[in-house]
């Protein structure tokens, strides 16, 4: 019975319930003999498609095998970078948290240094004037989790992966810092790591926010109705394959 419920409701939920009314709209068009039924056609198919778990798979997973995490951390510092904040709101020692992703980034980059007690650097500004600063949220979290701040350094400025790395590569030549590993969303890690060599940095790249499942079991919930969250992913993972062809091609 929970299942046929969640079945009825996640079409009146975004994106089921925009493919339904685009069907629909296009059933109309087939009827009226309307030019661009056939586009409409094609549109849904694809927007359908990229909704579900298979079509989110197909575009995230390649970008996301790219890398796996290293056996051993063998560097001298390393670099995490944010991923999007939330400005104003209360914390439990400040103001502004976290993004979902970001805090993710956090976990793995709080156990990664206790585990080998190396410096780590926060790259991270403040993209947009209502979301707050990346490093400045990270580091207060950090410091008040039992990472010492003289572990702890803040790279505030940046905006974009470019300024993180050309940021970042500063900050390392300050201090020595010649083998950093970067701690990065998993299905963000070629881009970047593309991005931070370019720009000096040749760094062991540890991802660090899995978005997609490694195994695969079929169900009719995930598997046949669309959901927000591949659609997400999705057009998350698109934006990552421009960015990579706009590197390419030297746009960026």
């Amino acid at each position: 019975m929970l299942y046929i419920i969640k079945f009825f409701y996640q079409w009146l939920l975004p994106p089921a319930c925009i493919i339904l009314a685009l069907v629909i709209l296009n059933i109309y068009m087939y009827r009226k003999k309307s030019k661009g039924r056939y586009w409409l056609s094609v549109f849904i198919v694809l927007f359908y498609f990229f909704s579900l778990r298979a079509g989110a798979d197909l575009l995230v997973k390649p970008l996301e095998d790219m890398y796996t995490p290293p056996a051993v951390v063998n560097g001298d510092v390393l670099i995490m970078l944010g991923n999007g904040s939330v400005g104003g709101v209360p914390d439990i020692d400040g103001v502004g948290q976290p993004s979902g992703t970001m805090a993710k980034s956090m976990l793995f980059a709080l156990r990664l240094q206790r585990m080998t007690d190396l410096p780590l650097l926060i790259s991270g500004g403040t993209v947009f004037a209502d979301n707050g600063t990346e490093a400045d949220i990270a580091g207060r979290e950090f410091r008040s989790m039992g990472i010492p701040a003289s572990k702890l350094f803040l790279e505030d400025k940046s905006r974009n992966t470019v300024e993180n790395a050309r940021f970042s590569q500063k900050i390392c030549r300050e201090h020595g810092w010649s083998r950093p590993v970067l701690l990065v969303v998993a299905a963000q890690a070629y881009r970047s790591a593309l991005i931070f060599k370019r720009e000096g940095l040749a760094c062991v790249i540890y991802p660090t926010h899995y978005r997609r499942n490694a195994e695969w079991h079929f169900s009719f919930m995930q598997d046949l109705l669309p959901q927000a969250d591949n659609m997400d992913d999705s057009a998350m993972a698109l934006k990552e394959y421009m960015g990579i062809v706009a590197l390419k091609l030297s746009l960026q």
